[in-house]
């Protein structure tokens, strides 16, 4: 499969089925996150492996959206470190032009690496962005660190919904040269 096909075969899951994710493969989904690409190569994440069934429960009613139907299996929780992040704006790098939250784009980044490295091993997901207090006390992260993202995964039940995967056509988001207005609606 080439890489367009795996992006167009990625989807949000919300109804996952019993079947239990393989150790080798969650390997190779962390595996896969490890190497995404971040600002300044800071790698300023860490990540979280939840298995447990209260937890997995918990979390997901720290989701900003969503709505569950079963558990997923596993969920992975990508921290964002301030140790490996410049400044309270999460910089990665100093200077007076550093970009504001240019650690949060490196954490999608990886978070997006897991969630295609899942879907090319036949495993469902869905990202879940989650209520910073909530997730917070319930992984025990540092006040100062942040969960931006959660990373759930596990095999879609049989029957499940799926709402229609629509996209705007490449002549709405895209402009020649430079922005112009009329090419957005």
């Amino acid at each position: 499969m080439n890489f367009l096909e795996l992006a167009k075969k990625r989807k949000t899951t919300y109804e996952f089925g019993n079947k239990k994710i393989k150790d080798s493969d969650l390997k190779k989904i962390l595996e896969a996150g490890r190497w995404a690409p971040s600002c300044s190569n800071s790698q300023p994440w860490h990540f979280i492996i939840i298995k447990n069934n209260y937890l997995i429960e918990k979390l997901i009613m720290t989701a900003n959206y969503g709505d569950f139907h079963n558990e997923p299996s596993v969920m992975i929780a990508g921290v964002l470190l301030q140790k490996r992040c410049i400044g309270k704006k999460f910089a990665c790098y100093k200077g007076k032009d550093s970009g504001v939250y240019d650690s949060f784009m490196s954490i999608g980044m990886t978070i997006l690496n897991m969630n295609l490295e899942a879907t090319s091993l036949g495993i469902d997901s869905c990202i879940i962005t989650p209520k910073q207090e909530s997730v917070k006390n319930l992984l025990r992260i540092m006040p100062q660190d942040y969960v931006p993202l959660i990373l759930a995964l596990g095999y879609e039940a049989k029957g499940a919904f799926h709402k229609k995967r629509e996209r705007l056509s490449l002549k709405e988001i895209t402009s020649k040269e430079v922005f112009n207005k009329n090419d957005t609606k």
